[in-house]
Formats: C-alpha cells, structure tokens, sequence
C-alpha cells in the first residue's frame, strides 16, 4: 500500500525534535512514501510562523526532501519552491503561478501581486 505523509510527519523529519518519529518516517521514505504539494503548504505555514524559519531556508529543505520522497508534481512543487524563495507571494500563490509556468494552465485572479507574477509565463 502506498504511504502517503502528512505535514506533521514531514515537520518531524526536518526537525528531528522527536528523533523516534523522525526515524520512523526515514523508514518510510526510504520505503518509497509520497508528499503531496498540499502537505508542502502546510509545512511551509508551518516552518514560516511557528518555527520563523526564512523562505530561503524553508525552501531549501523542502526541496532536498522532493529528491528523498515521491511527489507526483514535483515539478510544480520545485518551481512553487523556488518563486516562494525568490518572492513575497504566500506559498499557494507560488504554486499557482507554477502550475501556469508547468503545465500552461490559466489562473483567474484578482490580486494584483499575482496578476504581476503570472505576467512572467504567458
């Protein structure tokens, strides 16, 4: 059966506060388990208010967990890394834009930064 992992299981292994929890999810990852692009989200509202970590940081970390774990848009995800590293835009936004920038999708929008950041891929 295919293991998918939630953001409180990511945050564990990044973290590693709780060193049992975080090896466990290191058996699983090697064991092939999957992230999804929402719980990336969660981790990056996570990492960003509670632990205060920089987008640089945040970005960087989740980046070098997409080449451990299975993301079936991984694609999207490192783009959405990398614009949220680069930008102000909350992280959904990036993905947004990213999903433009990957798979030539169109986004409806009315916020103004967003409008500016999809500008770049049409």
């Amino acid at each position: 059966m295919e293991r998918l992992l939630d953001a409180d299981a990511v945050l564990r292994y990044l973290l590693e506060d709780v060193q049992e929890q975080a090896d466990i999810v290191a058996r699983s990852i090697e064991l092939g388990a999957e992230v999804t692009v929402e719980v990336l989200a969660e981790c990056v509202y996570v990492l960003s208010g509670v632990y205060r970590a920089s987008r640089s940081d945040i970005a960087e970390s989740l980046r070098i967990l997409l080449d451990e774990v299975t993301c079936r848009r991984k694609r999207v995800a490192t783009t959405a890394l990398g614009l949220y590293s680069a930008s102000s835009l909350d992280f959904v936004d990036c993905v947004l834009a990213a999903e433009v920038a990957e798979g030539g999708r169109e986004v409806l929008t009315f916020d103004k930064k967003l409008q500016g950041l999809l500008g770049r891929f049409v």
